[in-house]
């Protein structure tokens, strides 16, 4: 009888244990995600005509959160990014890479800090809230780096997100070690990593049809910086969706380290137009940036990108764009168009 008792206890003792560990599992979750985005464009410039396969920020990750009670959650993610024309690993491997809590206080994130985090990104977040790509924003069609300075991805960094409050909110971020160096881990260990710091903050509105934002960022060099650095920004963005037609735009200035021959003020804007139709969508933008470089010089870009949704996963896509780098210098206008195929799992 009482090896009957004995393994009716471990019976029951397994079972708790096993539905402990089932109700564990139950409270943290993992998701496997990512995009495959490539496209055949054929594209005029000053060096000529060219055919070619293109990768546009295709990716895979991985995120996942715990319950830790009392409205607690920790959080992370892994997302590396590669060309899906080659197969080769992007450097840094990983867009982002973060660990973090989210609770009543809203939410806070450490590493590698980008848009897809938890936190968000105080300037760029802004910018994907309230416009639309031409397609992607990657390869030909790419404006979040090249003409909005944008300040997305940042390695060694602080973020913190607040709850909502009246349709308000604030991104705010502190980047310990400035931008990406040269060389992964080529960093001195005896370089102190407050030599640099990067600053940015945005704060957010949303209510119905109506989103805005208005964004500021500044970095600080030990020493000072040197001539032609990024000093700071201050950036507006504003959309409203019509349901048949979304209207949206971006005014901002970005200040640098400016000599004799440069600017220190760099002013840039952008306005564009989303019309989406069921499974169809046709985006237009058009966008100026002064060159820093050059006091006489501007960029400006016109693009367009439509795309139809054979699924919630699948699109395939046209698009045109158009940029003249440097209006100062004549015969180096670059025309890219492109047929491709973007899908999502």
């Amino acid at each position: 009888m009482n090896g009957i008792h004995t393994r009716r206890a471990l019976g029951r003792a397994c079972i708790g244990s096993t539905l402990a560990l089932l109700s564990a599992a139950a409270d943290a979750t993992v998701t496997l995600y990512g995009r495959l985005d490539t496209d055949i464009e054929y594209q005029k410039g000053p060096e000529g005509k060219a055919a070619q396969m293109a990768d546009n920020a295709s990716r895979w990750g991985l995120r996942g959160s715990e319950d830790l009670g009392g409205g607690l959650r920790a959080a992370f993610g892994l997302e590396q990014g590669f060309g899906a024309d080659n197969g080769v690993a992007t450097n840094p491997q990983f867009r982002h890479a973060f660990v973090g809590l989210q609770g009543g206080f809203g939410a806070i994130a450490l590493g590698r800090l980008d848009s897809a985090t938890i936190v968000g990104s105080p300037v760029y977040s802004q910018v994907t809230q309230n416009i639309d790509f031409a397609i992607h924003d990657a390869g030909a069609t790419a404006i979040g780096t090249k003409v909005l300075n944008a300040r997305n991805r940042v390695s060694n960094a602080l973020g913190y997100m607040t709850p909502t409050f009246g349709g308000f909110s604030v991104r705010a971020r502190m980047n310990l070690a400035g931008p990406d160096p040269a060389t992964p881990n080529a960093r001195s260990p005896v370089q102190a990593e407050d030599d640099f710091r990067q600053f940015d903050v945005g704060l957010n509105y949303s209510a119905g049809s109506f989103s805005a934002g208005l964004g500021y960022s500044r970095d600080a060099k030990t020493g000072g910086l040197a001539a032609n650095d990024f000093r700071d920004k201050v950036q507006a963005v504003a959309s409203y969706d019509f349901s048949v037609v979304n209207l949206y735009g971006i005014v901002g200035r970005d200040r640098y380290a400016g000599t004799a021959t440069t600017r220190t003020d760099v002013p840039y804007w952008l306005v564009g137009f989303t019309v989406p139709y069921g499974a169809h969508k046709l985006t237009v933008n058009y966008m100026q940036r002064a060159v820093q470089r050059d006091p006489q010089g501007r960029l400006s870009k016109v693009q367009a990108g439509y795309g139809y949704s054979l699924s919630k996963r699948t699109m395939p896509y046209v698009f045109f764009d158009r940029e003249d780098p440097n209006s100062h210098r004549p015969g180096d206008t670059v025309t890219t168009v492109g047929i491709g195929i973007q899908h999502k799992f």
